[in-house]
């Protein structure tokens, strides 16, 4: 096959049957599933995971995962560009099994982040997987497939409580990273043998300085955030930590003029729809990986202790909470991809989000019951499916095609920033009106903790909506002038 795309821009694509590209479809899901997969087996293993290594420290384990994924990612879609994104893809999963295998057998906990850290370097595997299902499947199916592989998540938000809870109430936290590997061996042998290589090539250079001072300067603001609970959030030593990462940011645009190919395009940056779309990426991953993050702690929290809140579920009992969240996202994502092509993504991204937003609220203020805080998860589900659905479909209706790898790479870029401060902002703020220590020695957090973060994420879902409202509005206006002035050309460049 042509190894060179075509003067559209487009991959060469080999004719599929419906039956044959839904399968196609089916494997990459499956192998993109390693993905969550290794937040939702890991959370509830967080409590073990402190205590066997007797570390406070733990908030690490998911953020060094998002800080990796976001220096690396943008370079794996620009190596999918240059190497083909399958290539690319099974090589991502290689090296996250080797993060597996690590983090399982670890000794330290030094040794144990070494093994996350490879995992999230592995983990770019899904802005490879936009790009792949995009040359490969007929044009019609990527919208709906978008939806799939964005919120294909769901099935392991059902699965992965059960299957991870029973293995660490069974067998200890190291047993849910020999399941991962197993996971991403056998998806990556059945990729490797039956989904075609994407034809589609563009000449690219990688930007590794960038990567690493953008790292640099994301590693450094967020261990002062993660800081600011022990040190005080205006200590000097905080403050330092965390202006010192924004300087080292600030310098990374400053630097990322320079390369004549850049980690990220800033003409892209600069382009508002896309910026837009970034920022909108950014608050749903920072929602989606908090919410992610303090549903386990706060329904596994021991009733006994009469801090007003939790159900002392173990980890298998919180599959209970988990499961209304991953089968309302697994629909709703699907429908989201089908609604993008009737309505425009811009509108499913305010739905989704504004159910980001009722369903943090809900979380906020009714939390006494079981049946309460299913409802609000059913709701969080729901705006975590339309979301993830939309923001991959906008991303992709706003650059050409010989953009999309490194467009894709800055969406999940900025996702991962997201991730990342969430994961560390969420535990900042449970700790504002003072924490506990329980008498098996494990910090526990007031219920109004809860409250404030619960509420924060209700703020960051409130700004997502806006953002697709904005967009929304952009669309309307670019039709009417392409209407009124048979001007597409400025209308694309955003003029």
């Amino acid at each position: 096959m042509n190894k060179m795309p075509l003067t559209n821009g487009e991959a060469e694509r080999a004719p599929l049957t419906k039956g044959r590209a839904f399968l196609l479809l089916a494997l990459v899901i499956l192998l993109v599933e390693v993905i969550p997969l290794a937040y939702n087996f890991v959370t509830p293993a967080l409590p073990e995971i402190a205590g066997h290594f007797q570390t406070t420290a733990v908030g690490w384990v998911i953020t060094l995962v998002t800080l990796v994924l976001a220096a690396t990612t943008p370079i794996m879609g620009k190596l999918g560009d240059i190497y083909g994104k399958k290539t690319v893809m099974l090589s991502a999963s290689a090296v996250f099994g080797l993060g597996c295998l690590i983090a399982a057998v670890a000794p330290n906990f030094e040794i144990f982040l070494v093994g996350r850290g490879l995992q999230g370097a592995g983990m770019g595997i899904l802005v490879l997987a936009y790009g792949l299902i995009r040359d490969v499947l007929p044009r019609e199916l990527v919208p709906v497939a978008v939806g799939f592989i964005a919120t294909g998540m769901g099935a392991s938000t059902i699965l992965g409580p059960i299957i991870g809870g029973y293995l660490i109430d069974n067998f200890g936290y190291t047993s849910v990273f020999w399941a991962q590997l197993a996971h991403v061996a056998v998806a990556g042998v059945l990729v490797a043998l039956l989904v075609p290589e994407s034809t589609l090539r563009v000449k690219s250079r990688l930007d590794i300085v960038g990567a690493l001072i953008l790292g640099a300067g994301a590693f450094v603001l967020l261990f002062g955030i993660g800081k600011a609970t022990t040190w005080g959030f205006f200590d000097t030593r905080t403050l330092i930590s965390v202006l010192g990462g924004l300087v080292i940011l600030g310098g990374w645009l400053l630097y990322e003029r320079r390369p004549a190919e850049p980690l990220v395009d800033l003409t892209l940056l600069f382009h508002k729809p896309v910026a837009k779309t970034l920022a909108a990426s950014g608050l749903v991953q920072f929602v989606l990986i908090s919410h992610a993050m303090l549903i386990p702690m706060f329904v596994m929290t021991d009733r006994a202790l009469d801090l007003g809140y939790g159900f002392g579920r173990t980890a298998l009992g919180v599959a209970l909470f988990t499961i209304p969240t991953g089968i309302a996202s697994m629909i709703a994502g699907p429908v989201g991809g089908h609604l993008s092509r009737r309505t425009g993504p811009a509108l499913v991204l305010v739905v989704g989000a504004g159910a980001l937003t009722v369903g943090s609220l809900m979380l906020a203020m009714m939390h006494d019951t079981t049946a309460q805080v299913i409802l609000g998860q059913i709701v969080m589900g729901i705006g975590l499916g339309a979301a993830s659905s939309a923001l991959p479909n906008l991303i992709m209706g706003t650059v050409p095609a010989t953009s999309q790898g490194i467009a894709g790479g800055m969406l999940n870029l900025f996702g991962s920033m997201g991730s990342a401060v969430g994961s560390q902002l969420a535990v900042a703020i449970l700790t504002v009106p003072g924490v506990l220590v329980a008498a098996n020695h494990l910090t526990q957090y007031q219920e109004s903790g809860y409250v404030y973060a619960f509420a924060a994420l209700a703020i960051a879902g409130g700004l997502a909506a806006a953002l697709g409202l904005s967009l929304h509005k952009h669309r309307l206006d670019a039709d009417a002038l392409v209407a009124a002035d048979d001007a597409p050309a400025e209308v694309a460049a955003g003029r």
